[in-house]
């Protein structure tokens, strides 16, 4: 088997890996990346062969024998969720589940967990990325790692919902049978006749590669901008990293990224 299957075999009997495989039952799998790229970096793989290998760009765009693209997309809107609490979860525990930590822990998962999938996804596999955004990992390697979560190469999960692809809405009202003929290579437009947002996502792939290469690096916490020095860009998440969570009651770096290496 190659490597682009290498989640084949976690969806055929995840019971055989508990060391990474954290959830899962009859729809999906949540597991640890394998390579993460933050302290908190987890995948929600769905599990059905009818899924697995659809372009996650496309997924939610059409209709399936058991379900729409939109109950689709809302039945793994709530394992996304799930995967967050479990985040959420495993951060409380390792920072001692001190009760003071409980609000700043709810504003911790609204405001830095993003969910989403990448436009070229490496691995063959339907999967969405649930990621911290401290971006703390020693997998966390070169420019191409960093910009693949925090550039348009990163597509978030809000913004694959069927009722937003035009696509999928002609195909919802009838007036298409197709979703191979999408439209999906700009970035956002509005459809002014019923002033109906629809997200359309980047799709060209030397237009994507060119992303992920070009784009200066910034901090996704203060929005400082390292050009191309990825050195430096490590120094400064590390000390933004150490702000974000000993404010923590009960941080200890150590017990905090113990279960991620």
């Amino acid at each position: 088997m190659s490597f682009r299957d290498a989640f084949q075999s976690y969806i055929d009997h995840p019971e055989k890996h508990s060391d990474l495989v954290l959830y899962h039952d009859e729809h999906v799998i949540i597991i640890r990346d394998l390579f993460p790229k933050s302290v908190r970096h987890y995948l929600v793989i769905p599990r059905s062969t009818a899924l697995t290998h659809v372009h996650p760009l496309d997924v939610f765009n059409r209709n399936y024998k058991d379900f729409t693209g939109e109950e689709l997309y809302e039945l793994i809107g709530t394992y996304v969720e799930k995967a967050k609490e479990m985040i959420i979860e495993d951060i409380d525990k390792s920072l001692g589940n001190h009760p003071n930590n409980k609000l700043k822990l709810a504003e911790f998962k609204n405001k830095f967990i993003k969910s989403g999938i990448h436009s070229i996804p490496s691995l063959r596999n339907l999967h969405i990325h649930v990621i911290t955004q401290d971006f703390f990992s020693t997998r966390m390697k070169h420019k191409k790692h960093y910009n693949s979560f925090t550039t348009k190469f990163f597509v978030e999960f809000d913004k694959l919902n069927p009722n937003y692809n035009a696509g999928y809405c002609k195909l919802r009202s009838g007036t298409s049978d197709k979703y191979d003929d999408y439209d999906s290579d700009s970035v956002h437009s509005s459809e002014s006749d019923e002033d109906v947002m629809v997200i359309k996502n980047v799709r060209n792939e030397a237009v994507l590669n060119d992303i992920i290469k070009s784009t200066p690096l910034q901090c996704t916490i203060c929005g400082a901008t390292f050009g191309n020095k990825f050195q430096k860009l490590k120094e400064h998440m590390e000390e933004e990293f150490t702000k974000k969570y000993s404010s923590f009651e009960g941080y200890d770096v150590n017990k905090l990224i113990k279960s991620q290496i």
